[in-house]
C-alpha cells in the first residue's frame, strides 16, 4: 500500500482538477505581479516598488469582499470567467496609449485574479477530506512547484514586454483545461467537520494564525535581506545554483510536509518546519561560508515548501465549515499578500540591516512563533493517525513475513 494512497479517495481526474489551477493563479501572480512594472519605462525603481506592493494590497483588500458572496455561485464558474476576463483585461495592456494606462490596468487584473483564486481553494475544500488534505495539497505543490519555477525564472526572464502579456495571458487562459477533464460533481467530497454545528474557536484561528503571520512577514523582509546579501557575494553561477537547490528543496518539502502532516498532525508538520527555518537563519549569520549558505537556502527551501502547502490547503480547511469555508480560506491568504506588500514596501529598510541582526532577529522570531502552536489543539483525528500507523505497520509485518517465506523457500 502506498504511503501517498493510504486512504486517499480523490480521483486521479481531480488531482489534475487541483493541480492545473494551482499551478496557473501561482505562476500568473509572480510573472504578472513582478515583471510587468518592471517593463513599464516611466516608472522610476522607487515607483515600481509602491506599484508591486499596491498590487498586493488591492488583492488583499479584496479577498474579503469575496469571500461575502462567492459561495453563492458554482466555484468552477467563477474560475473560468475570472480566468477569461483577466486574460482580457491583460490583453489591454498591450493598446495602451500610456504608462498611466497601464497602471490602471495592472491594478485592476488583481481584483478578477482574486475571485478566482479564492473559488479554487474553495473548490479544493470540497474536493478532499480532512485526513486525505494534507498527502493532496502535497502532491498538488509537488508536481505544480518545477514547472512554476522553470516559467518564473528561466522563461519570463528572458521575455520583452509583450513577450510578458501574452505568457500572462496563457497562464490566466490554462485553467479553462478543466473543462477538457470534465470534472463530475459525484467526486466532490463531503468533509467530516463539514456540519452547521462545527464552528472553531477563534482562539483556534488565532493561534493558527500567528506562525503564519510571522513566517509571511519575516520571509518577505529580514530573509529577503539575507538574500540580497547572498547574492552580493557570490558568482551569478554560485547563487543560480543556491537558488535551484531551495527550489527543489521546495518541492519536496511540499510532498513530505504533506505526509507528515496527514499522519503525525498539523502541529508537528508546522514545529518541525518552523524549528529548522529558524536554525538555518540563524547559521547563516554566524557561519559564512558557501557550505552554509547551502545548507540555508535548502532548509529554507523545504520549509517554504512546507508552510506554503499546509496554510494555503490544510490548515484553514480544518478550521472551517462549509458555510464559512471561504472567509476562512480568505484569512490565509489576506495575511500572505498583506506581508508580501508590506515587506516589498520595506525593501530599501531592510537592506540597511546588517546580516546577523536580520539572521539572530529571525530565528528569534521563528522560534517564538512555535508558542501558539503549543497552545493549540491537533487539528487531525487522533483516531484517524492511529489507523493509519497501524495500517502502516500492518504493511510492514505483511513484507517481512513475505521476505521470510521466500526466503525459506
Amino acid at each position: 500500500m502506498s504511503i501517498l494512497r493510504t486512504n486517499v479517495l480523490l480521483t486521479k481526474r481531480g488531482f489534475l482538477v487541483a493541480i492545473i489551477p494551482y499551478f496557473t493563479f501561482l505562476t500568473w501572480y509572480y510573472v504578472f505581479s513582478i515583471r510587468v512594472p518592471g517593463h513599464i519605462a516611466g516608472l522610476s525603481p522607487e515607483n515600481r516598488i509602491i506599484a508591486q506592493a499596491s498590487f498586493n494590497f488591492i488583492i488583499a483588500s479584496t479577498l474579503p469582499f469575496i469571500s461575502c458572496f462567492i459561495h453563492r455561485f458554482d466555484k468552477l464558474r467563477v474560475i473560468y470567467a475570472c480566468s477569461v476576463v483577466t486574460s482580457v483585461i491583460v490583453i489591454l495592456l498591450l493598446f495602451a496609449p500610456n504608462d498611466i494606462s497601464r497602471l490602471v490596468i495592472f491594478f485592476i487584473a488583481p481584483i478578477f485574479f482574486s475571485a478566482g483564486q479564492l473559488a479554487f481553494f474553495v473548490y479544493f475544500w470540497n474536493l478532499t477530506v480532512p485526513e486525505e488534505r494534507g498527502r493532496v495539497g502535497g502532491l498538488v505543490g509537488f508536481f505544480s512547484l518545477p514547472s512554476f519555477y522553470l516559467i518564473h525564472f528561466l522563461l519570463a526572464e528572458a521575455l520583452d514586454f509583450s513577450g510578458i502579456v501574452m505568457l500572462s495571458v496563457v497562464l490566466s487562459l490554462g485553467t479553462l483545461m478543466i473543462k477538457f477533464l470534465r470534472p463530475k460533481k459525484k467526486e466532490k467530497l463531503t468533509a467530516k467537520k463539514d456540519e452547521k454545528g462545527y464552528h472553531p474557536e477563534k482562539r483556534i484561528i488565532l493561534l493558527y494564525s500567528i506562525p503564519w503571520v510571522l513566517f509571511s512577514l519575516i520571509n518577505i523582509t529580514l530573509e529577503r535581506n539575507i538574500s540580497f546579501y547572498v547574492l552580493q557575494q557570490m558568482s551569478s553561477s554560485a547563487y543560480l545554483y543556491l537558488t535551484s537547490l531551495q527550489a527543489i528543496a521546495a518541492v519536496f518539502g511540499a510532498l513530505g510536509g504533506g505526509i507528515i502532516a496527514d499522519f503525525f498532525g498539523r502541529r508537528l508538520s508546522l514545529a518541525f518546519s518552523l524549528t529548522i527555518y529558524g536554525i538555518s537563519s540563524a547559521l547563516i549569520g554566524l557561519v559564512e561560508s558557501y557550505e552554509m549558505f547551502c545548507l540555508a537556502y535548502f532548509a529554507n527551501g523545504l520549509t517554504w515548501g512546507i508552510l506554503l502547502t499546509l496554510y494555503l490547503f490544510v490548515v484553514w480547511g480544518d478550521l472551517t465549515n462549509r458555510e464559512s469555508c471561504a472567509k476562512t480560506y480568505s484569512i490565509g491568504l489576506v495575511i500572505f499578500y498583506l506581508a508580501t506588500g508590506a515587506g516589498i514596501l520595506l525593501t530599501t529598510q531592510m537592506s540597511q540591516i546588517p546580516l546577523i541582526i536580520s539572521s539572530l532577529v529571525s530565528c528569534l522570531l521563528i522560534f517564538l512563533s512555535n508558542i501558539p502552536l503549543i497552545l493549540a489543539p491537533e487539528l487531525l483525528s487522533s483516531d484517524f493517525r492511529e489507523k493509519i500507523r497501524l495500517k502502516l505497520y500492518m504493511n510492514v509485518l505483511r513484507k517481512i513475513r513475505r521476505k521470510s517465506l521466500q526466503n525459506q523457500g
